[in-house]
């Protein structure tokens, strides 16, 4: 009977983990795809919220043979006005791993002509999720 209420106790403790695993990544991709509709919406305000001040972007731009480098900050200010987004694409996201308070996001985002391949990286910030960088190849969609 001991055997049981033990067995019992840790499928609970299993199936707990579990859910709350499924939850972080939900709210992950949730905010990936917040994040990227802030930008294609030209949302700075929403954007803003979704990143963490002193982040990172990294597009490696192949179409200019250049690699573009800004911060969080730059970055919301530029969507504000104008200077990034404002274009429908879509967004896959390939795959979600979670470790602890940080997470990465693999993500392909496309429109008819361009097509972005990159890795969001989150953290846990106060209980919420932030996008903290983005590295990103830019190429034509072929």
């Amino acid at each position: 009977m001991k055997a049981v209420k033990y067995l019992t106790i840790a499928i609970t403790f299993l199936i707990s983990l579990s859910l709350y695993a499924q939850a972080d990544q939900d709210g992950v991709e949730a905010v990936v795809t917040n994040y990227v509709k802030s930008i294609d919406t030209n949302n700075g305000d929403a954007l803003s919220k979704a990143v963490l001040p002193g982040g990172s972007i990294i597009i490696v731009n192949d179409l200019k043979k250049d690699v573009e480098h800004y911060s969080t900050d730059q970055y919301v200010n530029m969507v504000k006005n104008g200077q990034s987004g404002g274009w429908t694409r879509n967004l896959s996201i390939s795959s979600v791993d979670v470790e602890g308070n940080t997470a990465v996001a693999k993500v392909n985002i496309t429109d008819p002509r361009l097509k972005q391949t990159g890795f969001i990286t989150l953290l846990k910030d106060n209980g919420a999720w932030k996008v903290a960088g983005q590295v990103t190849t830019l190429q034509l969609n072929k």
